[in-house]
């Protein structure tokens, strides 16, 4: 044989080869497949057409393990034949989850092919879908909603099961009745009334291109919530739309362009609502994570979960009695919108959320919850989160020592003048001082000695979603000291940051469920407390301790809880459109909120009023139910006399009102002696500066900020007074720090005596009252008998 021939009988046994190998993977993959659908038929769940429509009840249970509620599919369901259904919502839902209904028998292949190529890539086989609606309406009635390959076989088998019972308009009309729509809604005519208050029959074109977006996730896209993420999916809706002919471009542009007007509210009739609320979305968050189940959002109406939950029965109750009651509110109104609140309450030992209310009254399933959504700005109850903690940290002590006077700083290109909240100015006070009255320019002050960088840093260590991008962010001096942020912060995140000060400097991520089981009683998650040290167990000793004169002396007062040690800060934001208080007892932590919606301005509704004494009614009820002990004061704190003017140790000129005890490191005792005081002669008739002709002037120890600059204008003639009194001069060099001496004045026998530049003539009532000067360089000498013929000569 031919070496050529050789050749051509190579290539023929190659192809034959891979022919076989083609035959026996189509073989085995037939063989595969026809086990697999042999398999999944015999655990095919029964038929029983009543689950088209049916659920199981997965329920709550609160901190004592008692049921709170009960979540099912039908809660909010109303069926409705597809006759009344628009053509408009029936199109839009066909463009946007099944343009092939209509062709295919259940099942459509090429969708099929091309999810699988994806998921291949990926390396997740579990990955993406080609669901039709047949394929959707079989696994919310007859399967689970978790990711495994087993159930995505049952849910083709169950679809081609369908497609031989039903027709295609009843497959259509049953799943438009099931599917979920968010805001507690399952159905189409449930939806539209929860959105829209009409029935469905009713909805116009934008209305249905709105719901038809929904269901593909009804957490992401509840228009409530997220109003921009709802428009962003009916756009999508509408260009699928057109896609299919349904529309034309043109009328979808309009169509999305056309304002939506929701319903804006209804009676749920549902206790613990706003609480059930924040459980739903953070169990949506959890089993989204763990990708246990495909559609965790029926898996929660309709698995038959149990979940276990941080709240507490009663604390819920006495909050939503207590909102019940007009009288805890103000009474303005502003175009018809009344005044809002939301409050949070968090046991800061392990972040544990036991009360919410996320609104004056609860109108609407899954709606928008002030409590845990509404980003506002926090107003001057940042100052201790971004200013004074940081600077306790950093070494700063309670009695440090700023003046509180008009200041204006350079910001860009423009000068900022920042404002106390009231029109007065302190002087030289102390940090305790400043937070105990709410002082702005104190805490502008000390964010600059600090750096804004480190409140930045020791904010957002607290929770605090502080933003720190170009442009516009909150890196920067009046957002981290007076708390205008860019985005704002929320009364749980409030109440978290606050709790690190209550719990030794640890912060405790707050949450609201601690476990979750399956159907079957497996636990599929339990929550481990989340925290970290945001400050030293001594900074948040002492950041509670200065918290707690604001509520004993302060701005505070109405949130004193009787027998209960209580700290807390208030704050109002600019032009009156926020106002807070945000606090700490031993046990809890918590902050409430009231304002506008639309930010209107309130009628000086200030967080020291009625957001004040909702904490002290709300902590009261709270240590009803436990009352811990107050932290011991840590090691390495000690008590000092300081004086309040200067921060120091107290002088002899200080007056016994401005010394005080405080606390502090054991390392940082101050050393210094006070010198801010100085004696300065007073008119007490004027307030002003004594001069040569006031009758009766006082020495008073007054600091540099205290001491006037004038002098007195109402004695500054010749008097009678003034005649009878006694004209002397005074020593005034600085080594007196002050304290008046009668000055040494040399005769015509003498010489040395006090220098002319430190003589001032006063009048006093008895000039022998008065000590002589004893420095030793301004004493006087006798001058001897040449030096005084001299003199007379020189004469």
């Amino acid at each position: 044989m031919t070496s050529k021939a050789k050749k051509n009988k190579r290539p023929k046994k190659s192809r034959r080869s891979w022919l076989s190998t083609i035959l026996v993977i189509i073989l085995v993959a037939t063989g595969t497949g026809v086990g697999v659908l042999a398999y999944a038929s015999q655990n095919l769940p029964a038929w029983d057409p009543k689950q088209l429509s049916g659920a199981s009840t997965t329920f709550l249970y609160d901190d004592q393990g008692k049921v709170l509620a009960g979540l099912h599919a039908e809660q909010n369901r109303t069926e409705i034949s597809l006759d009344n259904v628009p053509p408009d919502l029936i199109n839009a839902f066909i463009a946007t989850e099944d343009q092939d209904f209509y062709r295919h028998h259940g099942v459509n292949f090429k969708g099929i092919v091309r999810a699988l190529l994806v998921n291949l890539k990926s390396g997740d086989l579990t990955g993406q879908g080609a669901s039709t609606i047949t394929q959707q309406l079989a696994r919310n009635a007859f399967l689970t909603f978790d990711k495994q390959w087993e159930r995505k076989v049952k849910e083709v088998l169950l679809a081609f099961k369908l497609e031989t019972h039903y027709s295609k308009d009843e497959i259509l009309s049953m799943y438009l009745n099931k599917i979920y729509f968010g805001a507690g809604a399952y159905g189409v005519q449930a939806a539209a009334n929860t959105y829209f208050g009409k029935d469905v029959s009713s909805l116009n074109l934008a209305e249905s291109s709105l719901l038809a977006g929904l269901p593909q996730s009804p957490n992401s896209y509840n228009p409530f919530q997220y109003y921009d993420r709802a428009k962003a999916r009916q756009q999508m809706v509408l260009n699928r739309m057109a896609d299919c002919n349904y529309i034309d471009r043109d009328t979808a542009l309009q169509v999305f362009e056309t304002p939506l007007v929701f319903k804006k509210s209804f009676n749920s009739g549902s206790r613990y609502g706003y609480f059930i609320d924040a459980v739903i979305d953070e169990t949506l968050d959890i089993l989204e994570a763990r990708e246990i189940y495909e559609d965790p959002n029926n898996a929660i109406y309709r698995s038959g979960l149990k979940i276990y939950t941080t709240m507490n029965a009663q604390l819920e109750s006495h909050a939503e009695e207590y909102f019940k009651n007009l009288a805890n509110f103000p009474t303005e109104q502003k175009k018809g919108e009344q005044i809002q609140c939301a409050m949070a309450l968090i046991d800061h030992s392990n972040g544990e959320v036991k009360a919410i209310m996320g609104g004056r009254s609860y109108e609407q399933r899954r709606g928008f919850n002030r409590a845990t959504n509404a980003l506002r700005q926090p107003g001057s109850s940042i100052k201790p989160l971004t200013v004074y903690a940081p600077a306790l940290e950093d070494g700063y002590m309670p009695f440090y020592a700023l003046v509180d006077k008009p200041i204006s700083i350079k910001v860009g290109n423009t000068i900022w003048s920042p404002k106390n909240y009231d029109p007065n100015y302190r002087g030289l006070i102390s940090m305790r001082t400043a937070v105990q009255w709410s002082v702005n320019t104190f805490a502008v002050q000390m964010l600059e000695k600090i750096g804004v960088r480190r409140g930045f840093d020791f904010g957002k260590s607290l929770g605090l979603d502080l933003v720190d991008t170009p442009g516009t962010n909150d890196l920067s001096l009046a957002p981290l000291s007076l708390g205008g942020l860019t985005c704002g912060a929320t009364p749980v995140q409030m109440a978290a940051a606050y709790g690190a000060f209550g719990n030794g400097g640890l912060y405790t991520k707050p949450h609201f469920v601690t476990r979750i089981l399956d159907a079957d009683g497996v636990e599929i998650y339990r929550s481990k407390s989340e925290y970290h040290r945001a400050m030293s167990e001594q900074t948040a000793w002492l950041m509670n301790s200065m918290l707690q004169t604001v509520v004993s002396s302060g701005t505070g007062t109405n949130a004193r809880v009787p027998g209960v040690q209580t700290g807390g800060k208030t704050g109002t934001s600019e032009e009156y459109k926020d106002s807070w208080f945000c606090g700490v007892t031993p046990g809890y932590s918590a902050a409430i909120w009231m304002g506008y919606d639309r930010e209107h301005t309130m009628n000086k509704v200030y967080g020291g009023s009625y957001p004040a004494r909702m904490f002290r009614s709300m902590m009261q009820k709270a240590h009803e139910i436990k009352n811990p002990k107050a932290r011991p004061m840590p090691a390495g704190i000690v008590q000092v006399s300081v004086c309040s003017k200067s921060g120091k140790r107290p002088s002899d000129l200080c007056s016994p009102e401005q010394i005080f005890s405080d606390y502090c490191l054991k390392d940082k005792v101050p050393t210094e002696t006070c010198d801010a005081h100085n004696m300065v002669s007073i008119c007490p008739e004027s307030g002003k500066l004594a001069g040569r002709y006031c009758p009766n002037p006082e020495m008073r120890s007054l600091t540099q900020d205290e001491t006037p600059t004038e002098k007195c204008d109402i004695h500054s003639d010749f008097s009678l007074p003034a005649l009878l009194n006694n004209e002397i001069y005074v020593c005034r060099d600085p080594r007196h720090n002050g304290k008046l001496y009668r000055a040494n004045i040399a005769n015509p026998l003498q010489s040395g005596g006090c220098a002319p530049e430190y003589l001032e003539k006063v009048i006093v009532d008895n000039e022998d009252s008065l000590p002589y000067c004893p420095l030793d360089d301004h004493q006087l000498k006798k001058k001897k008998a040449r030096e005084v013929f001299d003199d007379v000569i020189g004469l």
